[in-house]
């Protein structure tokens, strides 16, 4: 039972380190290809990080989990700068 906690944190951290270098590139990249590029590998990665919480915890509470961080790190953000 302590793995299958500890692997939910591990992918819930990595999500939300995701979601954080996904909104600095907001900020910090000029428009174009290169911006565009750097975001979807981001998205990508927090898609596979996503279907592995799933494993854990099933697609919905995943989904929920992915979405909470999401408003956290991105949403709650917008509005800051």
């Amino acid at each position: 039972m302590h793995e299958h906690v500890s692997e939910v944190a591990r992918l819930r951290q990595q999500i939300a380190d995701e979601l954080e270098s996904m909104q600095r590139g907001f900020s910090h990249f000029a428009a174009g290809v290169a911006r565009h590029d750097f975001i979807r590998a981001r998205m990508e990665k927090i898609g596979d990080r996503q279907e592995e919480l799933a494993h854990y915890i099933g697609q919905q509470d995943a989904v929920h989990i992915v979405c909470e961080l999401y408003i956290d790190k991105i949403a709650g953000k917008q509005g800051q700068h």
